[in-house]
């Protein structure tokens, strides 16, 4: 048996690796004269668009399209089936699955630089999803729609969801709860979401895997009537539409498959492990996008606080014994406590700011989460087929959304509530690890000895 397991994570780990390595050689596909060009040209809109204060942005899929200017080019077009990142106005909205027809200037992504050095890999990020050219301020106009396809299902219920939101909750209190249940935070708002981020809550907004987590609770609760092996059925479905539904971004892909291998686990009645669920999801994310691993910071982040939860959580708790255990707030401040002091190190060198106040602000918002994120769900349900108790359910939502706003506004004032830090060599990220490394390694062989 044990050998098996060994060769079972022998070939996962050496199929992850190579495909980490064959990915480092992939370069961005030829389209010739194209690049640097005025194009013009029909495509199909291959994600879900993104919409923010300044328009929308997503990626097309090029059908037929050249360069507008014909005496570029002797004869032929712009080769097709090309990813390009568009940004467009605001307004017609378009949505996912739309054919249309677009023009704008086509030129590679270069990489971002901040004032104190520290360089984002813009053109890793987009080429994780095969995406090496764009298009920074394009037009396009509708031409057909998808009619069928379950995304498509998937993704118009969500914006009819969202609209409902809107109708009975107004503005910013409708956007987080886009963001608390579906994810959508684009329209918070650049100040807000700054906010959020210097108090230490963007990942309430982000749909981090604290939601995925309080979403399969909440399916495990109300599927509990039904038999065993249903009940299980049931849920791994639920969750795997919820993750469709919600775009399936690096962190809900995570936390979809750790909760597949969970309910896995209980099916066959095996003991689950939270770290090999979480490195058999992390595996299978990187075999299936090795560019992940070097090029998405939300992929990166969710493993690292996920590993800090479940790493240090405990042994934090275990010192909070003054703290009460209502409401659960001792495992709230030891989650926190657990996640702040891994994923800190990482934060301060890839951005350069920590929030101070985050320890604080995310004991008082969290506790209220689960029932914002359930009043948020019933409201927007509840807009299709009964408007006013959307509205009477509404205020209820109002009113703790309010609760939450105000701490991230108040908290947003606080002096110093957060730091920047000078660029420093990843030398020193790496020390700090290798010292938590030890510490956690003493901290559990004095848990074990003291069991």
């Amino acid at each position: 048996m044990r050998t098996r397991i060994f060769v079972f994570w022998a070939v996962l780990v050496i199929t992850a690796t190579a495909r980490v390595v064959l990915s480092l050689h992939v370069s961005a596909p030829d389209i010739g004269l194209c690049v640097g060009q005025v194009v013009r040209g029909t495509a199909a809109i291959a994600n879900e668009p993104e919409r923010r204060e300044s328009g929308q942005v997503f990626v097309i899929e090029t059908h037929q399209w050249n360069v507008a200017d014909a005496s570029v080019v002797e004869r032929g077009g712009c080769p097709e089936g090309i990813l390009i990142r568009i940004k467009v106005p605001l307004y017609p909205r378009m949505t996912y699955g739309d054919t249309v027809s677009f023009q704008g200037k086509i030129s590679q992504p270069f990489n971002f630089h901040s004032d104190d050095g520290r360089e984002f890999d813009y053109q890793g990020y987009l080429a994780k999803d095969d995406v090496f050219y764009e298009i920074k301020s394009g037009t396009v106009e509708y031409v057909s729609s998808r009619k069928i396809g379950l995304t498509l299902t998937f993704y118009g219920f969500k914006r009819s969801f969202v609209t409902n939101l809107e109708k009975v909750l107004g503005e910013p209190h409708a956007a987080l709860a886009s963001g608390l249940l579906v994810g959508e935070k684009s329209s918070l708002g650049s100040t807000l979401l700054a906010n959020f981020r210097t108090v230490g809550l963007i990942h309430i907004v982000v749909l981090s895997g604290y939601n995925i987590t309080i979403v399969a609770d909440v399916l495990r609760r109300l599927l509990s009537f039904l038999p065993r092996v249903w009940g299980i059925c049931a849920g791994g479905v639920g969750i795997a539409l919820f993750g469709t539904l919600v775009g399936g971004g690096a962190t809900v892909v995570r936390s979809c498959c750790m909760s597949a291998v969970a309910l896995t686990a209980d099916l066959v009645r095996r003991d689950y492990s939270v770290y090999r669920g979480m490195f058999f999801a992390g595996l299978l994310m990187i075999i299936q996008n090795p560019h992940i691993l070097l090029n998405d910071p939300s992929f990166q982040l969710s493993f690292m606080a996920t590993f800090g939860l479940v790493t240090l959580s405990q042994p934090i708790e275990d010192r909070l014994g003054f703290i009460t255990e209502k409401y659960g707030i001792r495992g709230i401040v030891a989650s926190s406590f657990a996640t702040q002091i891994f994923v800190s190190p990482f934060i301060v060198y890839m951005m350069g700011n920590i929030s101070l106040i985050g320890f604080i602000s995310n004991i008082l918002v969290l506790p209220f989460v689960p029932l914002t994120m359930l009043l948020v769900f019933l409201t927007g349900m509840f807009g299709f087929i009964a408007h006013p108790v959307s509205v009477a359910l509404g205020w209820v939502t109002h009113l703790l959304l309010s609760y939450e706003l105000m701490i991230v506004e108040y908290g947003a004032r606080v002096p110093y509530a957060s730091i920047h830090f000078p660029l420093f060599s990843s030398w020193v990220v790496v020390g700090v690890y290798i010292v938590y490394g030890v510490g956690l390694y003493y901290v559990h062989k004095t848990r074990k000895y003291e069991s």
